[in-house]
Order: C-alpha cells, then structure tokens, then sequence
C-alpha cells in the first residue's frame, strides 16, 4: 500500500465522512467499494457497490438524525492495510429510520460500533466491514426487533 494518506488521515475523513462531510469522500473511498453488512436493518450489501452509493446511504442514514454526530472512541488500529476503529454516534431521532419507531421526534439515542476498513494500493477504502449495536438503537426508539 502506497501511503498517500496515512492510515489516521484516512480514519479521521472517515468520520468526517459520517459526520456529513461529502468533500473528502473521493480522495478517501476508492470508485468501487465491498461492505460487510449485518442483515438486520441494513440494506443488502451487494446494492452498494460505488462511493456514490456509499455516499447516498450514509446520507440517509444521517437523515434520520437531528445533530447526529459520531466520534472515534478507541483507535484507530492499523493490520496491514487494515484500519480498525471504535466509534460512538449521538444524535435526536427525527423520523425515518427504521420503519415502526414509538418513540416521539426528538428522542437522543446512542449507538456504538466498530468498523474495520481494507485500504487499497493508493490508500483509499476498498472494503468495509460494519459491526453495530443496531439491536440497542432499535431498543431506544421502540422499533420493531426481530423475531425468531
């Protein structure tokens, strides 16, 4: 991997990325990506396949959320090309997201996660991983859980 940006510089867009920043997406997220999803609650993992998908579902995901935020909580680690990291978003749910929420607009919620990322040769991400505590989220607004 060559070292364009470092593996902190690419972490820290990353969460900007999150955070709503749109900028930095193309010099961090390569023209075609491979997410890792959990199957509940997330959309299948083949239907994003671009930074531009990558992008559009980020963005919907923050249109859920009044003043969300997400930080880095522990990390990031490097493996490699690998970057692991611990993450915390905050935010008041305002509507959306997910389908079947009880709890009135405005409710904060807190939802943590983890997120393992495989840089390619020019050190942009080419794989991604998603590991949440969804469950919780889904717990905070009253929304539906899966049953078995």
């Amino acid at each position: 991997m060559t070292e364009n940006l470092s593996t902190r510089t690419v972490w820290d867009q990353w969460m900007e990325l999150w955070n709503g920043d749109w900028s930095r997406a193309e010099a961090i997220v390569a023209d075609e990506i491979t997410l890792h999803l959990p199957q509940y609650g997330m959309p299948p993992a083949a239907s994003i396949r671009t930074r531009e998908q990558l992008v559009a579902w980020i963005a919907a995901f923050r249109s859920s959320y009044l003043d969300g935020h997400i930080q880095t909580d522990l990390g990031p680690f490097t493996d490699g090309d690998h970057v692991i990291c611990r993450w915390i978003f905050r935010g008041d749910w305002q509507s959306g997201r997910p389908a079947g929420v009880t709890a009135p607009a405005g409710t904060p919620v807190t939802l943590r996660g983890a997120d393992i990322l495989r840089l390619d040769a020019e050190g942009r991400i080419a794989e991604y991983w998603l590991s949440d505590d969804l469950l919780d989220l889904y717990v905070q607004l009253g929304a539906p859980l899966p049953t078995p």
